[in-house]
């Protein structure tokens, strides 16, 4: 009887060890852990700018189905520019614009670095459990380890605005995750400008926790809830032919800040109120018109946030406002306005999109700056840069572009026009003079000062200018910023240039061609007229050199600037005075 009793209770002892031995482990430090305690352990990552709509796709030459991205381009007049405002869908470099999977890609958010993120915890019915924030880097991190039971079902809400310095703001304790009205909602702050916000969240419904020092692992992608638009200054040159489907305009960047708003009338409001049991802005308040200034709009990309509500075909309405564009001497007068919505094809929720503005004011003028076209009699200027230049040089008779077309193919001796020694006022040979030396040539150089009164960079016509009412010769900064904006090519025939001692050949076929690197259809042509000898006016270097007096003297050795076109380059220079160039006029404003 009493061996029997032994026995039992080394079994009943047995038993008990080995529920300890289920319940209970210890960990590498050896302390004793309750392995019916388990918590919550992220996998975080981020969905791309795309949602899961299927984009618009097309076939491709290969017979496969590639995607076809949405791309608008716009176009206003503001005054003397064209303003385009091309709207394109930024497509995931991953995506390859392969046919849609209807799943927008993810990456580890980790890869923004320490991005801070804040996860709730909620009964199914949405009673709130407890929250906590987590740090993107840190793929260790464990959350409510005491606060879940093994085996039962809760659900998460998971979300962040993008910041690596700022947790998200929290959750009232005891805020139902089912929304029943605004007071119980999420209302997180957001700066939809200048990168100051990039809300996206992530919903975990019925997650059964897991036992054996197991954190349950949760893995949905933090989505985008808003539409991303980038906003840029485009100053790339044109592309493609002009006259074709494939060409395309440059722009300039602006001169002074670009200033404007985004119409916030359609689905935009403030202090949202999040639905944190589907993520989205239930509700908020109204705003009006022009609520999201855009300030100092540049070539560096600035992010804006928009769509709140999360409306399918959000329409984007942009305004650049008056004065905010200046080119040269050319400045917008008016508001320009630009609105993304028409044909359906507005902007989607969890989307990006690039604006990119093009601002180009290039073109033919007549003297009262009125736009012509190239052939029209009085298209006396080109613009190009802001600037408007002469099409024609100094002395010649007929500048009517409709009967002496400055731009012809080959050069002709009718534009070459007249020669003039730098400081004077009176021409001193023409095209029609003759190669020979000159009888009476002035040797004497004309005082510094003879056609700038005024600075370097704010020239001022003198006394003794030769151009026209309304124009002057043009300063070294102008001649440099007309050589920065074009292409260089040449026509007719040329010889190699060798300084004073090339003759030049016995026609006037030559020209240097200066092409608006921003539109193609607009240049100037300057012949290459040589020049007369300092000491004795004889004519040297015709059809190997465009060289044309600029305003500015060297100063001590009887030297002035000059600007020089070659058969595919340029520069600046400086020779004598008493030398004689052509001249080719700028508008003095």
């Amino acid at each position: 009887m009493k061996k029997m009793y032994q026995i039992t209770k080394i079994k009943f002892a047995s038993i008990i060890l080995l529920a300890l031995a289920v319940s209970c482990s210890k960990d590498k430090a050896g302390e004793t852990v309750n392995l019916n305690k388990a918590g919550i352990k992220l996998t975080l990552t981020e969905g791309e700018f795309v949602s899961n709509e299927t984009p618009v796709t097309k076939a491709s030459t290969s017979g496969n189905t590639v995607a076809n991205p949405f791309n608008l381009t716009k176009e206003v007049q503001s005054g003397p520019f064209t303003i385009t405002a091309e709207l394109t869908e930024t497509t995931p470099a991953s995506s390859g614009l392969k046919a849609s999977n209807n799943k927008a890609a993810t990456k580890l958010l980790s890869l923004r670095g320490a991005v801070r993120y804040r996860i709730v915890a909620f009964e199914t019915d949405g009673t709130y459990v407890d929250q906590a924030v987590g740090d993107a880097s840190n793929a260790n991190q464990v959350f409510f380890g005491d606060k879940l039971i093994v085996g039962h079902k809760y659900n998460f809400f998971i979300y962040s605005v993008g910041s690596t310095t700022q947790d998200p703001e929290p959750v009232n304790a005891g805020t139902n995750m089912y929304l029943a009205n605004d007071a119980q909602g999420l209302r997180p702050s957001f700066n939809y400008n200048d990168d100051g916000g990039d809300y996206m969240c992530a919903v975990e419904k019925d997650v059964t926790i897991l036992g054996n020092n197991t954190p349950t692992p949760l893995t949905t992608p933090l989505q985008h809830m808003f539409t991303r638009v980038t906003i840029q200054v485009d100053n790339s040159d044109a592309t493609g032919t002009f006259g074709q489907a494939d060409y395309k305009k440059g722009g300039y960047n602006s001169e002074v800040a670009v200033n404007g708003s985004i119409d916030y009338s359609n689905g935009m409001i403030a202090a949202p109120v999040i639905d944190m049991s589907t993520g989205k802005v239930a509700s908020g308040l109204n705003q009006a018109s022009d609520f999201l200034p855009l300030q100092n709009v540049g070539v560096t990309p600035k992010t804006v946030l928009v769509n709140q509500l999360g409306i399918s075909n959000f329409s984007l309405s942009l305004n650049i406002n008056a004065g905010s564009i200046k080119i040269g001497h050319d400045i917008n007068q008016s508001d320009a306005n630009f609105s993304f919505s028409d044909g359906g094809q507005g902007l989607k929720p969890g989307y990006s999109y690039t604006l990119k503005l093009r601002f180009n004011s290039d073109r033919y003028v007549n003297a009262s700056n009125v736009t012509k076209s190239a052939t029209a009699a009085d298209a006396r200027y080109a613009v190009i840069g802001g600037y408007r230049w002469d099409r024609f040089n100094l002395g010649v008779n007929n500048t009517n572009p409709a009967l002496n077309n400055p731009d012809v193919v080959p050069s002709i001796q009718a534009l070459y026009g007249s020669y003039y020694q730098w400081g004077r006022q009176a021409p001193v040979a023409n095209a029609y003079s003759g190669d020979g030396a000159m009888t009476g040539w002035n040797t004497t150089a004309a005082a510094d000062g003879s056609w700038n009164s005024g600075t370097a960079t704010a020239p001022l016509k003198a006394a003794t200018d030769p151009c026209g009412t309304g124009d002057r010769v043009p300063s070294p900064a102008e001649y440099t910023l007309l050589g920065n904006n074009t292409r260089h090519t040449s026509i007719g025939n040329w010889t190699n240039f060798n300084g004073n001692t090339t003759v030049g050949l016995s026609d006037f076929t030559a020209a240097h061609i200066m092409t608006s690197k921003k539109s193609s259809d607009i240049k100037l042509s300057f012949p290459a007229a040589g020049h007369r000898n300092p000491s004795n006016g004889a004519q040297l270097i015709r059809q190997s050199s465009a060289i044309y007096w600029l305003n500015t003297e060297v100063g001590g050795n009887n030297n002035a600037r000059q600007g020089r076109g070659f058969t595919a380059s340029w520069d600046t220079s400086n020779y004598l005075k008493t030398a004689g160039y052509p001249v080719r006029c700028i508008q003095d404003k």
